[in-house]
């Protein structure tokens, strides 16, 4: 009997050994995938602390001034390591424009997040939230669309292979 009873502990333990592996893939996956934007969403957040901090709370305008400086950087950077004429395939030259379209997107959810959060009373911080993130990411498919039209259209950033 101690030998059925024995399987049993080892199948579970092998079974227990499984779940764990996957679960330490599945949060590496997640650190590998969302690295980058945590790092960067928490040096901006700190920045906007540092500026709110410093100079006491942000206006409408000095916020909406903020997430556009923050937005231009990265249209100013993409748009500058494109006219290396780096050579891209296809589909990174549409990555690459996409970011660079990104802008649109920023500018887009900075300005319904300002008119969500003219709403009186306490409604306006789910609707903030909500309208801010929708409005991004419906700006961000079509950031998408432009890009791969463009690409089709220009020779920046493009392989000259054929």
């Amino acid at each position: 009997m101690s030998n059925s009873s024995d399987s049993s502990t080892r199948g579970t333990g092998h079974a227990s050994a499984r779940v764990l592996d996957t679960y330490g893939r599945g949060v590496r996956t997640a650190l590998q995938d969302n690295a980058t934007a945590y790092g960067f969403s928490i040096s901006i957040t700190a920045a906007y602390g540092l500026a709110s901090g410093s100079r006491g709370p942000a206006s409408a305008a000095e916020t909406i001034g903020f997430a556009l400086g923050a937005g231009t950087a990265f249209l100013v950077i993409t748009l500058l390591f494109l006219s290396k004429h780096e050579r891209l395939s296809e589909g990174e030259q549409v990555l690459t424009l996409s970011g660079a379209f990104d802008f649109l997107s920023v500018v887009v959810a900075v300005a319904v997040g300002y008119g969500l959060s003219r709403i009186p009373g306490s409604p306006a911080w789910p609707l903030t939230g909500l309208g801010t993130v929708v409005s991004y990411l419906l700006v961000g498919g079509l950031d998408v669309v432009l890009a791969r039209a463009l690409s089709r259209h220009t020779s920046l950033g493009r392989s000259d292979s054929p």
